[in-house]
């Protein structure tokens, strides 16, 4: 069996509760730099550890924090570890019993939880299965595998392709074309509602951001709800003594001005603004 416990315990130091759900089904969706993981848990055959994804995405401990591991044709890990710091990550919650020989498999698309040699230790990191891996499910109690949670609604290619990317040296930690690491911007808990298409702005800087038809104004307005159908234009401004760099996210590339299709669902994206150099001011 693959071991998915050794980053759990520092390796990559050295480089650098129950929630109430309204009628649709619960989703997560994980903003990458790259783009939008959508998750969506299952509470009805492995609630401990559904639940416990849904504390850290809710108290915000996902945020800045790195897909420190990808191996192609297995999985992509995150989770864990600091991405400012390239440190382990502290828990706030305790570990959880392990939620293993409920029905659920470690298919291509799901999501499982990480943990150390010890079966009830999973805490906060998790992995995203690129294919069906057996070997990883309840066998015997002396193989009681890794606890599947939820399922992967959308993005599965953006997680595939990060296991396609090349790693630092003897570590797994991954590293796109561009030389840049992959890390979770933020989290949102939603529900699923095809009808409708969500665009939700971060900025990294000092800028606005606003969308044409209406409804985007950030810092103002960061967030509009529209139907899933026609087009959203957003333009990034910057603000004095800045410049726009590029979008991050769902939005990609170094133009200004973007158009979104409604009709691809919800949109997560971040404007990033750096400072001027004298000779641009």
């Amino acid at each position: 069996m693959r071991n998915l416990s050794f980053f759990l315990i520092g390796v990559f130091c050295s480089l650098i509760g129950n929630v109430a759900h309204g009628a649709g089904p619960t989703i997560v969706q994980l903003q990458t730099n790259l783009g939008t993981i959508a998750i969506q848990p299952n509470f009805t055959q492995t609630p401990v550890t559904a639940n416990n994804f849904i504390k850290y995405v809710d108290s915000g401990f996902y945020k800045n924090t790195l897909i420190h591991r990808a191996q192609k044709n297995f999985v992509i890990q995150g989770g864990g570890f600091d991405k400012g710091t390239g440190q382990y990550k502290s828990t706030p919650f305790p570990a959880i019993p392990l939620e293993t020989n409920k029905g659920l498999h470690n298919a291509k698309g799901t999501i499982a939880m990480a943990r150390t040699d010890t079966p009830d230790s999973a805490r906060s990191q998790f992995f995203i299965n690129l294919v069906d891996n057996p070997m990883l499910d309840y066998s015997d109690p002396n193989n009681p595998g890794y606890a599947v949670f939820g399922t992967v609604t959308k993005g599965l290619y953006l997680a595939n392709a990060m296991g396609n990317f090349l790693t630092f040296n003897t570590t797994q930690l991954p590293y796109n074309t561009a030389g840049n690491l992959v890390w979770v911007e933020t989290t949102y808990k939603t529900t699923l509602e095809p009808a409708l298409s969500r665009t939700r702005i971060l900025r990294s800087g000092v800028g606005t951001v606003t969308s044409s038809p209406a409804g985007i104004n950030c810092g103002i307005t960061c967030i509009v709800t529209k139907p899933n159908s026609g087009t959203l234009q957003l333009t990034a401004t910057a603000g004095a003594g800045w410049v726009f760099s590029n979008w991050r996210g769902d939005c990609q590339g170094v133009a200004k001005t973007i158009t979104l299709s409604m009709a691809k669902g919800d949109h997560n994206c971040t404007a990033v603004f750096v400072i001027a150099s004298p000779s641009v001011q």
